[in-house]
This record gives structure tokens, sequence and C-alpha cells, in this order.
């Protein structure tokens, strides 16, 4: 164990020290203004060349630090998380692996060279799920898997259809006949990993994986894929007037949807997972309203305190002996209050409470919804997004941390592992001091912001506002136990997985039945090597018998010319 140990500790100072050379690469980019764009031509097929692209700039190397930053406090809070796990050494080869596929993703601007982090993170991903192996995560990585590959066609989709320009290079592309149909492969395939409707159900199922695993996947890598290929590919998806609509509407149905079925739902670690899919709303939202760079300042604010929020929830799975359930878990303030504060400020971040890292980035996109060109009722769903924000955080902080007393003794609980506190504290550094940072160094915006007090002060009051209502509202009891029909259909999160997943993988298991029996047992077995067989062995039959026929003859014709000899 101890030397398993110390591999975590070196996969931890080598993504700390990847984490300082990105920083020191940003600091130079971005003084000096610089974009350097290598290319490898690994081969060439009549006017078409199979490229090797790296692209080093401010935004990748701004983006590869924070991943590797997060992913070396992972592996610290991995050490005492995962004791005495048999498997812990796989486990972080794996965690590694999943991490040099999200680089890959993050620095290569070719779409066919993007397939090694694009198809990297689904198999990773896929492996990571299942990792405890048994019916439940084998289901959910299953249903993860499936639907990524949704995504991982539409890039193959638009690989094809770009053949015709003779290059893959997403930042040298120009208008020609086919552009629509890349725009639209590059936007589903970027809903699916960024579990948009509707293909959100994946998401809260990938919560099979350990802890360790979803504070990775929720904060700054799978998920976060689909949206860095919107801000890489922006300049020619906002070519089109209907993708500005369309985002928005998908992602506004998706934060209001993620929002209410966090409201009726009792896992820790789906609440926070439900709330990953609200924030990925928010963030396409601001896609949406024509702000790449507001949707990258976001992701970054929110890769800090969701890190944070699943950390310290699984911190209490931990102490609490694997206990998910909310109802199950309480007092955890006089318990565990270090991990109890650190929640708090995850919570406040997530809420947007002024000064905290959240605040910074979506008080921007709220206010950005409010001057845009938007209707009434896209206006007061994205207020209601904001409220359903404060409503399950609240909730959520209420079941854990503020309950009554707990009912089964914990004797050995408390906060002083080392191992957890460290990256908890450094991400807390993050939740409160990110968003600062981030806006006075390299976020530059393409929009200003002029408003009156009255609209500067709307995101403030509904928070305040929404905090009143959860006062009065999330008794021990909660409103989520008195309409068992409206607890039945946002736990099943609208009936996503019946309506999209199922039936689409029931028609994908059919029509793979099909073909096999149409197919590779049909007409390609009866003209292949069964067919062949059978028809050899006839002929061979056929001709054994006229051989023994001949041969009886010929036996008869040699005993007659010997007898008459």
């Amino acid at each position: 164990m101890f030397q398993l140990m110390g591999v975590e500790l070196c996969l931890s100072v080598m993504l700390f020290s990847w984490f300082f050379f990105m920083c020191l690469s940003l600091i130079y980019l971005s003084m000096n203004n610089i974009c350097l764009l290598l290319s490898w031509e690994l081969m060439s097929c009549m006017s078409s060349s199979v490229d090797f692209d790296l692209v080093i700039d401010w935004m990748s190397c701004s983006f590869s630090g924070l991943v590797c930053f997060i992913s070396g406090c992972v592996m610290i809070f991995t050490i005492s998380y995962m004791k005495g796990d048999t498997n812990l050494l796989r486990f972080s080869f794996t965690v590694l692996l999943f991490v040099l596929s999200m680089n890959f993703l993050i620095f290569i601007p070719s779409l066919v060279s993007l397939l090694l982090g694009w198809d990297g993170l689904g198999l990773v991903s896929f492996c990571l799920v299942i990792y405890y192996q048994n019916s439940k995560s084998l289901a959910a990585g299953v249903l993860t898997v499936l639907m990524n590959r949704v995504g991982d066609c539409f890039i193959l989709g638009a690989i094809s259809i770009l053949v015709t320009l003779g290059h893959w290079n997403m930042l040298c592309l120009w208008e020609f006949s086919g552009f629509v149909y890349v725009n639209f492969f590059i936007m589903v395939a970027g809903m699916t990993k960024s579990a948009q409707i509707p293909f959100s159900s994946w998401l809260p199922a990938a919560m099979a994986a350990p802890t360790p695993v979803s504070a990775l996947v929720h904060s700054s890598t799978l998920v976060t894929a689909g949206v860095f290929l919107f801000i890489r590919f922006f300049e020619y998806l906002s070519a089109y007037g209907w993708f500005s609509s369309f985002m928005i509407y998908i992602s506004i149905m998706t934060t209001v949807m993620s929002g209410v079925c966090a409201l009726w739902e009792y896992d820790m670690k789906k609440i926070i997972a439900l709330s990953t899919l609200s924030q990925l709303g928010v963030m396409m939202m601001s896609l949406g309203l024509g702000m790449p760079m507001l949707a990258l300042f976001h992701l970054y604010t929110h890769a800090m305190f969701k890190a944070l929020l699943f950390m310290c929830g699984g911190n209490i799975i931990h102490c609490f002996s694997g206990k998910q359930d909310m109802r199950q878990i309480n007092n955890v303030f006089k318990l565990l209050p270090v991990t109890s504060t650190f929640l708090n400020i995850a919570n406040m971040a997530l809420c947007g409470m002024p000064f905290l890292a959240g605040f910074y980035s979506k008080d921007l996109i709220i206010e950005s919804l409010i001057t845009g060109h938007m209707n009434v009722v896209i206006f007061l769903l994205g207020c209601v997004g904001v409220c359903l924000t404060v409503l399950y955080s609240l909730r959520f902080s209420f079941y854990i941390i503020w309950g009554n007393e707990s009912s089964d003794v914990y004797t050995n609980m408390g906060d002083n592992d080392i191992n957890m506190i460290f990256p908890m504290s450094m991400l807390a550094m993050g939740a409160m001091w990110s968003g600062f940072i981030f806006q006075e160094l390299f976020c530059l915006f393409n929009v200003d912001f002029f408003l009156p007090k009255f609209m500067k002060l709307i995101v403030p009051l509904l928070i305040f506002s929404s905090l009143l209502v959860s006062f009065g509202v999330w008794d021990k009891g909660g409103v989520s136990g008195k309409f068992s029909f409206l607890n039945y259909v946002n736990s099943s999160m609208w009936f996503l997985s019946s309506f999209i997943c199922y039936p689409s993988v029931l028609g994908l298991k059919s029509m793979t039945n099909n073909s096999l029996k149409v197919v590779d047992m049909g007409w390609l077995e009866a003209m292949g090597g069964q067919g062949l067989f059978s028809f050899n062995k006839v002929v061979f039959f056929v001709l054994e018998h006229w051989m023994m026929l001949l041969f009886n003859c010929y036996m008869i014709v040699f005993v007659i010319v010997v007898f008459v000899i």
C-alpha cells in the first residue's frame, strides 16, 4: 500500500508540475500575443492530407493548466478515498489516461486527430464508470458510452464531409456547399458530450463511477469537451442565425429541467451531477447569446467550485461508510466542521453569491440575457434557472449539514486527513478568488454591459429572495414527499431515458440482430464459408458416388479381361 500511495503522489506531483509549466506558458503567450500552430503531415492521398496539428495559445494553455490542477488535487484526494482498494494502481493510471485524452482534445485543432481525445474520453469514461464491476455500474457505463457514441458518429460524419476541402483543420475552414451539414454535425456532437436535452440522461447515470472520477469528469474534462468544441468552432457555428436561437432554447430547457429534477432527488452525487447539467446549460446559453469567452470564463470558475463540491460530498460519503442518501446523512456540521465550511463555500459559489467565483461569470451571463434580443418567456425561464439553483443548493445543505442528530454512531470521524483537507483547501481558494483573478487577467469579452440600477440588481434580488423562500419551504420533510406524481416524473428526469435512450438502444439492438440474421447468417454466410462448405460437400458426395461406380466398372472389366486371357 505504501508503494501505491507513492505512485499517487508521483502522479499528482507530475500533474502540478505541468500546471505550473502551463501557467508560465500562458503568461509568455499572453504578454507577447503569440499563437503557435504546429503541423505534422502523416499521410497524403490525392488532394487530401492527414495532418497531426497542435495549437498552442492562451486558451489551450489555460484550460490544460486548469485540468491538470484539478487532476492533481483529485489524485491526492484519491490516496485516502480509495485506500484499501485492490485495483488502486489501475485506477490511477486510468485517470491519468483520462487527463491525457482531455489534453489531446485541448491542443489538437484537426478533426481527424481530435478523435484521439474525443474517443479516448468516451472509452476511458466507460472503463471508469464500470470500475466497481456490478450490474448497476455496467448499465450506467453502457448508457454513457452509447450516448457518447452518437456524438462520435456525428464527428465522423463531419470528417467525411470535410474531405472536399482537402484538410480538417478547424482553424482554417471556409464556407462551401456542405458547410451547413458540418456545422449541424458538430453541434449535435457537442450537445451529446455536454449532455444537453435530449441527451441528458447519461450524466446522472455516470455517477456510478468513484467520486474522484466524478469530481474530475463533472468539473473540467468529459462534460466540458462539448462546450470547448463549440468555443473552437464558434466563428463557423455563429455564421447561421438558427444556431443562436436553437442553442438558447435548448440550454434554457436543460437548465430548468435539471434544476427541477434536483429538487426531487435524494442521492447526493446525483444532485451535484444535476447542478453540473444546469451550469452546462448556462454555458450553452452564453454561446447562444454570442459570447464564447464568457462561456469559457464560466467554465473555468465552475470547474473550481464543482470539483470542491464533489470532494466535499466524497469525504462525507467516505466518513459515513458509503451512504449517499441525504435522508441517512445529517448533523455533518458538528462531525465534519471543515468539510461543512468548504461545502458551504462551494454551494454559495454555485448559487452566485456576490464576490465568489460563480458570481463574476454567472452574473454577466444573466445580464447578457437581460440585454439580449429575447422574449419575456426566455428571460423569465432564465430567472427561474437562477432561483432553482439556490433552492436545490439550500435543500442540499439543510438535509446534510443542518439536519437532526444522526441515529448512527461514528466514533472515528473527523477532519484530520491531510490528503482530503489539502486538495479541498486549494480548491476552496479557487472557489473564492478564481472569478476575480480570471476576470482581471485575460478574459476579454466582446460586449460591454450598461444597465440601469434596477436591472443590475435583478440577479442579487433573485438570489436573496430564493434564499428566503428556501428557508420557508424546505423543512425536514420537504415538499418533495407531498406530490408522488411529481416525485416520480422528476426523479426519472422527465422520462428522457424511456423516451430517448431505451427506444434508440432497442432499435439499434433489433437492427443489429436483423443484420446479423440477414447478412452475417444469411446471404453472406450462404455465399461465404458455410455456403462454400455446403456446396463442396454436395459436389464431393456426387463425385465420390460416381468414382465408386467407375471403380466398380473398371474392376469388373479388369477381372473379365484377366479371366479371358
